[in-house]
């Protein structure tokens, strides 16, 4: 029986989770997206604050999960601390990424910052990411991008298709030709498009692209699809829509990250 294996986005959000009318749409919670196979969540990348809604897509627990982080910064992590299975007594997650995982995560998910301390929680183990792993028939492989403090992205490879996870990455230094040699001809890009091009000036160092670099990473790359997200938390669905609108005179193919959107493994 064929594996209904597939990436749904949870949360696009980046910085800092918002709500309201005007982000109905395109949502506000921050990153994350579930990987499942057949319906049960064999992993997350990212635990941003999106997380919380993962079993509202009716999926179920996989016996063994793992979370893949791209980075440490807050709208980023923060569901890892609401994540059920991690203080479960018969959990068992393992949270890999860059550098010192535990380190980041035990310092932050602790008081007086959180009620409870992730040191202690007895169903989670930590493990730095060091190159490609084998999940339920995927294979996620790392790869570096450039942002404060350092992050990875992630290309995930499945039976039948394979996307690339470029969120919180700044185009525009070396590091972009070795991210186009990981991704190259993956079915489907997600990438940062936090800013406008007139916007970047003023942000250079931020750490985001624009939709515009996102653009030129897609045509890169090969992919046929490209999903914009870590979209800037002031930005309302009729902004996002008119992004949305402008990059597809470039790439035809390009859409934006929503709670919920599935992309095919």
């Amino acid at each position: 029986m064929e594996s209904n294996a597939r990436l749904i986005v949870l949360g696009s959000r980046g910085s800092i989770p918002v709500c309201g009318t005007e982000f109905a749409v395109y949502g506000g919670g921050t990153t994350s997206f579930a990987l499942a196979v057949d319906d049960q969540v064999v992993g997350f990348i990212d635990a941003g604050t999106g997380l919380m809604s993962w079993r509202s897509y009716g999926l179920q627990p996989a016996p063994s999960i793992s979370v893949f982080f791209t980075h440490y910064h807050w709208d980023h992590i923060q569901g890892l601390s609401m994540l059920d299975l991690v203080w479960a007594d018969d959990g068992s997650v393992m949270v890999r990424g860059p550098a010192d995982p535990r380190s980041a995560l035990t310092s932050v998910i602790t008081p007086p910052w959180f009620p409870a301390s992730l040191a202690d929680a007895p169903g989670v183990r930590f493990e730095r990411i060091a190159g490609s792993v084998e999940l339920s028939g995927l294979t996620v492989t790392p790869f570096g991008v450039e942002h404060p403090q350092g992050a990875v992205g992630y290309r995930v490879d499945g039976p039948s298709s394979s996307v690339a996870v470029v969120t919180d990455h700044e185009a525009g230094s070396n590091v972009d030709a070795s991210i186009i040699d990981v991704i190259r001809g993956v079915d489907a890009l997600i990438h940062d498009g936090q800013y406008l091009p007139e916007e970047a000036v003023t942000h250079r160092g931020w750490g985001h692209s624009t939709w515009e670099d996102a653009v030129t990473a897609a045509v890169a790359s090969g992919a046929d699809r490209l999903i914009l997200t870590s979209m800037d938390p002031r930005r309302t669905d009729d902004e996002v829509d008119a992004i949305v609108h402008t990059a597809r005179r470039q790439f035809h193919a390009t859409e934006a990250a929503y709670p919920g959107l599935s992309v095919s493994l």
